[in-house]
């Protein structure tokens, strides 16, 4: 395995559910490069600083590919900020939307919803398929625990 690949797993393993840090779809070692989230183009110290890296996926239409080069302060860095204090989900459309509706905190994330292409069509409808499935498995739940109201208590207090 080769410096990069052993790089590229490294970042893969600290990322949650091996999933890109930009538009969270599943990625593999070998569909993913790495990403310099401050362009190296641009920012030439942080080349091998291991907090401006990530493991991103390959897609041609969202995400570092978009990027590219581009770069704002107002950008959401995956590895410093929180993204999920920045975005909500349209459940209608799987279309993700800045929180705050004006301000310091609705431009970062318009900007990075922006640079990254996270509305390309497919990230939403693979949002839209996700929130589906989502909803069922719920509904498929509460029916499911109408019954055996002892049984589900045992299991609560002896996998808790």
């Amino acid at each position: 395995m080769t410096i990069k690949e052993n790089l590229k797993k490294s970042l893969l393993k600290e990322q949650e559910g091996n999933c890109c840090p930009y538009c969270e779809v599943k990625i593999h070692l070998e569909r993913s490069h790495i990403e310099h989230i401050k362009p190296k183009d641009k920012f030439p110290k942080f080349l091998h600083e291991y907090d401006n890296m990530i493991a991103c996926c390959v897609s041609n239409k969202n995400c570092g590919a978009t990027k590219a080069n581009q770069w704002d302060n107002l950008f959401i860095n995956p590895v410093l900020d929180n993204p999920e204090e920045y975005f909500k989900y349209d459940i209608k459309t799987g279309r993700i939307l800045p929180i705050d509706e004006v301000g310091y905190k609705f431009d970062r994330a318009e900007t990075t919803i922006r640079f990254l292409n996270l509305n390309e069509k497919n990230l939403c409808d693979k949002r839209k398929v996700y929130i589906l499935k989502f909803r069922d498995t719920q509904k498929e739940y509460r029916k499911f625990f109408q019954e055996f109201p002892s049984l589900k208590r045992y299991l609560q207090n002896i996998l808790t």
